[in-house]
């Protein structure tokens, strides 16, 4: 099968643009034009979709309160080395990249990449051959893509969306496809806000008359519906993100009942086939996406969720039972603990035998890959979360919702009533952290939220020393990646403090 060419431009992200020319001039013989409606569909799911994303992205979630310290003394070589790769992640350093190399920051120009992919399509739709049904599915899929792009760019490089930081600097904004060596400075938070719930609201719109069936392995108009809902809570219009949210609602209620699963999945045996987020086995899910190797370290090796509290750096006991406050958050009968995280087992030393839970999310089997996800639980926690916090809060259909979504993960739940929280803040409270029980692990939700929700202090211990992220510490924004930063010296930088332990 011929393979489709697509040229992808930004600072720094592309290198001999000496040749482009020449590359754009001719094609090979197994290289055709994109041309149809149908062409730039394959471009846009080849190209922009987020599939590498978390595969260059897993540095985020080790700056959470929910990844703990691997030990750096245990025998395999893989991890030794990624573990030195993240540390300066899980330090909130001043650069997060390894300055011999070992780690650097991809996800930046990853991002772009979908982003211009998406901006392609977006030009050439109205000379692309199809039908205008066609070319609003593409439209609504292409808006989707550019508008995810610059909202994870968005809630990393930038500060937190709010009415007070509007004229702050955000990141470098392009519509533009043409390659170019052009420097793009800073658009403000609300220049690229505006666009990405525009994007979004146009993305709704364009795929809300679309017939077809479609696979989760494709934009769709319920994956648009559950964005759109994210967004603009995010954004703090809450009005909105229940509108989007409760449409969502109407077409996909679904959840995944796991109040029978005692056990973690396992590659064989009676749960084989079984992990929680594969695509045959959860009706939750409506979209997918960033597929990646798990055996090839960038998943696996972080995610263990304990940490060596008063013990030797390199020895833990057998009788060791101090665990992340996440772990500690699941109550004895909920399930989420037994069936979305492997369990203690073994001792030391042995790969997967490791006495700490680690979560089977990121690392079940699929043919020794993993995936990301969006899925319907969380538009419960969102309508939840806006419902509390909207200047006259709907309480009832707040607890309503999370009545829902817990009576599918606790065992013999009994439902909570408005009047189990004290006031209205506790109840946002809670409703924040069921979404880390939730949603960890999944699409950086814990570092987003964490950044939203007051920028709490945070302490991370690295073998004998603790660092510390106070609270709004400019270590909640990451700097450019270090290659862009050299490409374009004219590009405003986020300056992070040099963290000693």
């Amino acid at each position: 099968m011929k393979r489709i060419i697509t040229y992808i431009l930004f600072a720094g992200i592309l290198s001999g643009l000496s040749s482009c020319k020449k590359f754009l001039d001719q094609a090979s013989q197994d290289l055709i034009r994109p041309v149809t409606v149908e062409h730039y569909k394959e471009l846009l799911q080849g190209e922009g979709y987020f599939k590498d994303m978390y595969r260059n992205g897993w540095f985020v979630d080790v700056m959470t309160d929910d990844i703990m310290l691997l030990d750096l003394g245990y025998p395999t070589t893989v991890v030794n080395i990624k573990t030195e790769a993240s540390k300066f992640a899980y330090q909130w350093g001043h650069d997060l990249e390894d300055p011999t190399g070992t780690f650097t920051d991809k996800l930046f120009q990853t991002m772009y990449k979908n982003i211009l992919t998406a901006n392609t399509c977006l030009e050439a739709l109205d000379d692309a051959t199809g039908t205008e049904a066609e070319k609003k599915v593409l439209r609504g899929q292409a808006l989707y893509t550019r508008a995810y792009g610059y909202f994870v760019l968005a809630n990393l490089y930038a500060k937190v969306y709010s009415p007070d930081n509007l004229n702050e600097l955000c990141v470098p904004l392009t519509t533009e496809t043409s390659p170019s060596l052009k420097r793009y400075n800073r658009a403000t938070l609300k220049e690229v806000w505006d666009l990405i719930s525009s994007d979004i609201e146009g993305a709704v719109e364009n795929l809300s008359a679309d017939q077809s069936t479609r696979t989760v392995y494709e934009i769709s108009y319920k994956a648009a519906l559950l964005f759109a809902s994210r967004v603009f809570l995010y954004m703090q219009q809450y009005d909105k993100a229940i509108e989007y949210g409760e449409r969502f609602l109407l077409l996909h209620p679904k959840l995944f009942d796991i109040t029978g699963y005692t056990n973690s999945p396992s590659p064989t045996g009676t749960h084989a086939n079984k992990a929680f987020l594969l695509v045959n086995h959860n009706p939750e899910i409506v979209f997918t996406f960033s597929r990646f190797s798990s055996a090839s370290g960038e998943g696996s090796y972080v995610y263990f969720t304990r940490e060596p509290v008063g013990l030797s750096p390199y020895t833990y006991g057998a009788s060791f039972n101090s665990y992340s406050p996440l772990i500690n958050s699941y109550g004895a009968d909920d399930r989420r603990k037994n069936y979305w995280f492997s369990q203690p087992t073994g001792a030391p030393g042995v790969i997967l035998s490791y006495p700490a839970y680690t979560p089977m999310k990121l690392n079940y089997y699929e043919g020794a890959r993993t995936s990301q996800y969006m899925r319907s639980a969380e538009v419960y926690l969102n309508l939840a979360e806006a419902y509390a916090k909207k200047p006259e809060p709907d309480n009832g259909r707040a607890v309503n919702l999370l009545n829902q979504l817990r009576s599918n993960r606790i065992a013999s739940y009994t439902d909570l009533t408005t009047g189990d929280f004290a006031d209205q803040q506790a109840l946002i409270s809670f409703i924040l952290e069921e979404r880390r029980r939730e949603l960890c692990f999944e699409e950086f939700h814990r570092w987003f939220d964490l950044r939203r929700n007051g920028q709490p202090y945070l302490e991370h211990v690295w073998l004998t020393d603790t660092y510390k992220l106070n609270q709004n510490d400019p270590g909640y924004v990451l700097n450019f990646p270090r290659y862009e930063r050299e490409f374009n010296p004219d590009l405003v930088p986020n300056v992070r403090p040099v963290r000693n332990p």
